[in-house]
């Protein structure tokens, strides 16, 4: 034999998934040769006499009918009347009038239910061996006495609910893997049932030998039995239905007694909170609140009990058995008895600690954004105001005597412009507003470029280790402003070891695939600056690329440090991300683009030759200059500063007015700001280069506004020039763009 195989959720004898097992069909194969065997024996027993044909009349139909009245009790079995017709006939009937009412009452079901072949057979070879066994427990137990014959029906009823179930639950062990326990035959609610069942056979089989008029009056104890069979299976099917949906539900759900103890949960609670419900119940709630849980629902829990309210919603949090905190979306819900008095309490918990973590960092990243933009926005006002106050203090330090009072103040007032125009810079960073001028660069050559540099900075007790891969790929990026990046990462983890540590840099390729929510898909190198040092707590953490949040003592920090590096890499188009754990130390790992190409040898650059002074003024004297600042003050000082270099100066305050005097003037030099109201910088370059090709460009800003300045971006005769700026900054590059390189 050689049949399919049984369907993974209704028993063995329901749908094709595949092959029966080996086993399981030598075991059918050896069932029905059996089953065969005993039928010709029995049907080779002598010829029934005509009493017995009558009695075979009676019983017959009956059981015909019997089992199409079944109730499902299981996946694997049913309860039906047939048993009670199976005992009466063995007490009345001889073994070869046995045979045909087994096939009476399982052929008609058969053919109905359109069983497989295989399953209808050892249906019949099962049921005939078990009839036949029940037949030679009546043989061997029956006496002529009414005790006898009683005692014969329940030995008949035993032995044939026995071998029914013993043979199915081996076809079922042999087919489907299940044990005798999960087959539920074995039930004892359901083997008391069927031995009821058969047990009434011995009424049927008293009623045919002594008066079948009463026989119909039998039918209504079945008749009663069928329903209650039905009502029981409906009911155990709708608590097999309850604790399917109980146990498999996604949510986690746990069930709660009127003081407040676990009952019971489901598979999805067992999960979430990494308890067993061994475990979990007899214990309350409160046992895995977490302690920061501020809204802790005790009230609202203990009028739910009560049965002063019917349910309640709220947010909780919970600790895991690993320790982990859990956030969930509590719903809990009072479940009444028929009397309407409170019973028992059911509870719902969401899983929703990712979400919350989004929506975290969701809030910081709009909070770093508002910040930012209220950062950009002034340090951008700031660099205007700080381009004119350190010019003219310059323009006044060149007409004050030396060691006079007032060249003192100024100088002073200078040394201020400086530590202001270096804050505002940082500011520009974190809020990613910098101008930025990127080149395609190695991250070792960088760090090796600060080794010598950071040494000194650290402490003796302190030991910077660099473990740099020898392949790494080339990023683009500002080298300046990585300087400034790994020089405060340094000196912030040196901060972090008052009594000595070790610092380590290490650079690396990486692939992010797309299993990490936290950063875009991609090839990147990476820059780790790890430390041994105190650590850094989970709340710290929460604000630690925040401007001018710092844990250091007044005087020691301003707090935008880490706001800078994470300004800067942002901006570049990398992320941070940050390890910190109390006692052992932090990691910062930057993330950055990995480019295409390769990184040029640096060549050192020939020192300039120094130009006489005529030549200069003979260069610049016939160069036309059109200024273009929306504001007055730095307006008139770039118009002072040129004019004194000897450069024929035009200012317009907006781009309007510079294309109006373009048009009616010769123009060499585009000296303009990018950032104005109207025409910005470029668009106004752009337009007068359309009119004249050789116009050479001087752009100058603090506040970068998608601008790129990488050296591939800039076209030909286009320089920049970063406020707050010098005279002697002015000069330089001016000079730099109109006078002609030297061959």
């Amino acid at each position: 034999m050689n049949g399919p195989a049984v369907a993974e959720q209704a028993g063995w004898q329901t749908r094709r998934v595949g092959r029966l097992p080996a086993s399981a069909s030598a075991y059918a194969a050896l069932i029905e040769v059996l089953a065969a065997v005993a039928a010709v024996a029995a049907l080779s027993d002598g010829i029934p006499a005509g009493y017995e044909w009558w009695r075979a009349a009676l019983l017959l139909p009956l059981a015909a009918v019997a089992p199409m009245f079944r109730v499902a009790v299981g996946r694997n079995h049913s309860l039906h009347a047939a048993p009670a017709f199976v005992v009466a006939g063995t007490l009345v009937l001889p073994p070869a009038l046995l045979v045909p009412l087994v096939l009476v009452m399982l052929v008609p079901q058969w053919l109905r239910d359109r069983y497989a072949w295989y399953i209808g057979l050892f249906n019949v070879a099962n049921y005939t061996l078990s009839t036949l066994a029940a037949w030679a427990a009546v043989d061997l137990v029956r006496t002529d006495t009414d005790l006898g014959f009683a005692a014969a029906g329940l030995a008949a009823a035993v032995v044939f609910v026995a071998v029914n179930h013993l043979l199915l639950a081996v076809m079922l062990r042999l087919g489907r893997g299940h044990s005798f326990r999960q087959s539920g035959l074995f039930s004892a609610t359901g083997l008391t049932m069927e031995l009821v069942l058969a047990a009434l056979g011995i009424a049927i089989g008293a009623a045919v030998l002594f008066n079948p008029w009463i026989l119909p009056v039998l039918i209504a104890p079945l008749a009663l039995a069928h329903r209650s069979l039905s009502t029981v299976a409906l009911l155990r099917e709708s608590e097999e239905r309850f604790r399917t949906m109980f146990a498999a539900a996604p949510t986690a759900i746990m069930l709660f007694d009127r003081s407040g103890k676990i009952l019971s949960v489901n598979r999805s609670a067992e999960s979430l909170f990494g308890y067993s419900e061994q475990e979990m119940i007899g214990r309350l709630p409160t046992t895995f609140r977490h302690p920061d849980d501020a809204d802790h629902g005790d009230e609202a829990f203990g009028q739910l009990i009560r049965g002063e309210r019917d349910s309640y919603r709220r947010e909780a949090s919970f600790v895991t058995k690993s320790g982990a905190t859990v956030v969930v979306h509590l719903a809990t819900a009072l479940v009444r008895d028929a009397d309407g008095k409170p019973a028992y309490v059911i509870g719902m918990a969401e899983d929703v600690t990712e979400q919350r973590q989004l929506e975290e960092q969701l809030r910081q990243s709009q909070k770093l954004e508002a910040i930012g933009r209220l950062a950009g926005g002034v340090a951008h006002d700031f660099n205007n105001m700080l381009t004119a106050i350190g010019g003219y203090t310059a323009l006044a330090l060149d007409q004050a005597e030396t060691g006079s009072t007032l060249r003192g103040d100024l100088d002073e007032i200078r040394k201020a412009t400086d530590r202001a125009a270096l804050l505002t810079r940082q500011l520009l960073a974190f809020s990613r507003k910098q101008v930025l001028m990127p080149e395609l660069l190695n991250l070792n050559d960088v760090v090796l470029e600060l080794e010598a540099m950071l040494r000194p900075l650290l402490g003796e007790d302190v030991t910077l280790t660099m473990q740099l891969d020898p392949g790494l790929g080339p990023i683009e990026a500002d080298p300046g402003q990585l300087h400034q990046v790994v020089m405060n990462l340094v000196v912030n983890a040196s901060d972090a070891m008052p009594n000595g540590g070790e610092i380590t840099i290490a650079t690396a390729n990486c692939d992010v695939g797309e299993n990490d929510d936290s950063i875009e898909p991609g090839h990147y190198v990476t820059l780790a600056v790890r430390d041994t040092g105190e650590g850094i707590d989970e709340q710290t953490l929460r604000q630690i690329f925040e401007p001018f949040f710092t844990t250091k003592d007044a005087g020691k920090g301003t707090g935008l440090g880490l706001a800078t590096v994470y300004g800067i890499v942002k901006q570049t188009g990398g992320y941070v991300a940050v390890e910190s754990e109390l006692g052992i130390g932090s990691a910062f790992t930057l993330y950055l683009r990995r480019a295409a190409g390769h990184v040029q040898q640096r060549v050192e650059p020939e020192p300039a030759r120094v130009v006489a002074e005529p030549v200069v003024v003979a260069a610049t004297a016939s160069t036309r200059v059109l200024v273009v600042e929306d504001e007055d003050v730095i307006r008139g000082l770039v118009d002072q500063v040129l004019r004194g270099e000897g450069y024929d100066v035009l200012l317009a305050a907006d781009g309007d007015e510079a294309i109006a005097l373009a048009g009616s003037n010769r123009v060499d030099v585009l000296l303009t700001d990018l950032t104005m109201p109207g025409i910005g910088g470029h668009e106004l370059a752009d337009r007068l280069r359309a009119g004249a090709p050789a116009l050479k460009v001087l752009f100058m800003s603090g506040f970068a506004e998608g601008n790129d300045f990488s050296t591939s971006a800039l076209p030909p005769a286009t320089a920049f020039l970063e406020k707050p700026f010098t005279f002697t900054m002015l000069s330089e590059r001016m000079r730099e763009l109109v006078t002609p390189s030297s061959t």
